[in-house]
């Protein structure tokens, strides 16, 4: 059965923040672009990078949140569009947290938006839609960076916590958000008729830890052995992709890119038995004092041999990669084959 794998590279400039029905519009158009890339396949998965949802509060906020320096900033603006919200959520916040309280403020409305604009997507292109990542306030008061996907009628099929936090940004270390886990075991794997599916959000697709004193699961052999055909990786890298990696270890010098090449889904696609497919989608930003970076690739795995089937041209700017997959067969079409990256 061949199905169309689309890899959204989602760019997010801060003049379509100018609203929550801005950036639907803005997120919509750059789901269509992508699908016309595709066609002819019977089928079709469209994944949407991590972290989109997160910058849903800076759409609701405040103009001056947009006009911040720092995330820090934004935030405190955020805060005070919706004090009596903020001091509720700062009460109800499983941890006692002022960014924690922003989020509980603002949860009910962002995950209205993700529902809407991503079902509204899936619907409108018949399509399989994994739909980024949010922090999402889970029933036990804890916040998740959580993965939504949508099957092609725009129904809820799977909800996906991240399993792995990166460290010092995620977790519970000094300048962390203090997130909650996900548990591996409990990662979806969805029949969505043309195949398998399975989201791992960004770091859960790595095959190994950034640094050694931190908490980290491997996730995608427990989907693989669960049968995954295909694994959607939304992701969000925060550091400069052509540089030198951040937790290199003393005499390593290789960059992100490398890095995400060595440790990340093309290495861990290698190694698994029953996956034969990887959908990575980067977000691409320039917001406040965040940057995103990353080049968005479609890998075939054959044996233990895995092939960059399509790469984004581009890793600071939008784009897509899209290739129909012909499941279970060796054999694969590329209607678009992106130019190799530009050299740094």
């Amino acid at each position: 059965m061949t199905v169309a794998l689309i890899a959204v590279q989602l760019e997010i400039p801060m003049a379509v923040l100018d609203g929550g029905d801005r950036l639907r519009a803005h997120v919509e158009a750059a789901g269509a672009a992508a699908g016309d890339a595709a066609r002819g396949a019977a089928d079709r998965l469209r994944v949407f990078p991590a972290a989109t949802g997160h910058m849903v509060p800076l759409a609701l906020g405040p103009a001056a949140a947009r006009r911040a320096r720092t995330l820090g900033d934004a935030m405190a603006q955020i805060a005070l569009r919706r004090p009596w919200s903020v001091a509720r959520g700062l009460l109800d916040a499983r941890s006692p947290r002022a960014d924690h309280a922003v989020i509980l403020a603002f949860a009910a409305d962002v995950d209205r938006w993700m529902r809407a604009t991503f079902a509204a997507i899936a619907r409108r292109h018949r399509a399989t839609v994994v739909a980024g990542s949010y922090l999402r306030v889970r029933a036990d008061g804890g916040v998740a960076n959580s993965s939504l996907t949508f099957g092609p009628d725009g129904r809820l099929v799977a909800t996906t916590d991240k399993v792995n936090l990166v460290p010092f940004l995620e977790d519970r270390r000094a300048g962390g958000l203090a997130l909650s886990r996900g548990a591996a075991e409990a990662v979806p794997v969805i029949d969505c008729g043309w195949g398998r599916l399975a989201t791992l959000i960004c770091y859960d697709a790595f095959r190994e830890p950034h640094t050694a004193s931190e908490r980290f699961v491997p996730v995608a052999a427990r989907v693989d052995a669960a049968g995954a055909d295909v694994i959607a990786n939304p992701a969000a890298n925060p550091w400069p992709w052509q540089l030198g990696w951040i937790h290199a270890d003393p005499g390593e010098h290789v960059t992100r890119a490398e890095q995400w090449r060595n440790e990340g889904l093309p290495a861990t696609l290698a190694g698994l038995h029953h996956a034969r497919w990887g959908v990575t989608a980067h977000l691409v930003a320039r917001l406040l004092d965040l940057r995103f970076e990353g080049a968005s690739e479609i890998l075939r795995r054959d044996g233990d041999r895995v092939t960059q089937v399509a790469r984004a041209a581009d890793h600071r700017h939008a784009g897509h990669v899209a290739v129909v997959a012909e499941l279970g067969a060796p054999s694969y079409t590329s209607p678009r084959q992106p130019s190799p990256e530009p050299s740094p």
